[in-house]
């Protein structure tokens, strides 16, 4: 049965409960097959905007996507949230055993992945040239030819700088891992601010500040190594 579409919900009976509270709500009525979708349509539309905010950052890193786009992905995240979130959803966090996870942050989660597999394919599509396209193509001036080497250029430099850069990230986390952990919640996982890094982490927000700023340091430096162990090999 096709999931319907979300649409911005009226004040509900439910706007005064904690995005906890209501989430907690939602399972129980659905583990207790009761109507549950007014209070979902609740909760999913205070999280509208933090998770155009996760396309953005998405369609920028992919460099594909319009701002209209959003709600599109939005719209699917809902979907698999109550095809299957709802379901997978355990309380508990995926980054820090034994501390409880915030719905919010798993529901970005699925926005991020939706994102993702959505500019991904675009992208390979893009990349494909199709079997005898080279034959039917027109010609191209010298300056076309020099603007779409150096767009190749800047591509393959993108990819490799993410790769170096994950590369490092998992040093990191072998080396430093507290502070990689702040620096995934804070850079990875869409986590809003220090305040809310603190909390999931159980430390207070300067540390969190540190953390992060640390975490900042170590990957710069192990960059910096890298590209110059490259540059004498």
């Amino acid at each position: 049965m096709p999931l319907a579409r979300y649409t911005p919900p009226m004040r509900t009976a439910f706007a005064h409960q904690s995005e906890e509270e209501l989430f907690a709500e939602i399972l129980r009525r659905r583990a207790m097959r009761e109507e549950y979708r007014t209070a979902l349509g609740e909760l999913v539309g205070r999280w509208r905007e933090p998770a155009r905010t996760v396309v953005r950052r998405i369609q920028g890193s992919y460099m594909r996507g319009a701002p209209e786009e959003a709600d599109d992905v939005f719209q699917e995240a809902v979907g698999k949230l109550i095809a299957r979130g709802l379901d997978q959803f355990r309380g508990l966090s995926e980054h820090n055993a034994g501390k409880a996870a915030s719905p919010k942050t798993f529901f970005l989660r699925i926005v991020k992945h939706v994102a993702i597999d959505r500019y991904r394919r675009s992208r390979e599509e893009l990349d494909a040239t199709p079997p005898g396209a080279d034959d039917q193509s027109p010609e191209h001036t010298p300056h076309e030819v020099a603007q779409a080497i150096a767009h190749a250029q800047r591509k393959a430099e993108r990819e490799e700088a993410i790769e170096e850069y994950w590369i490092a990230f998992e040093r990191l986390r072998r080396e430093h891992p507290n502070e990689a952990q702040a620096w995934d919640l804070y850079h990875h996982q869409d986590v809003e601010d220090h305040a809310q890094v603190a909390r999931l982490l159980q430390i207070s927000v300067a540390n969190s500040y540190k953390r992060v700023s640390r975490a900042h340091a170590w990957l710069k430096l192990y960059l910096l190594e890298r590209r110059g162990e490259e540059e004498w090999s």
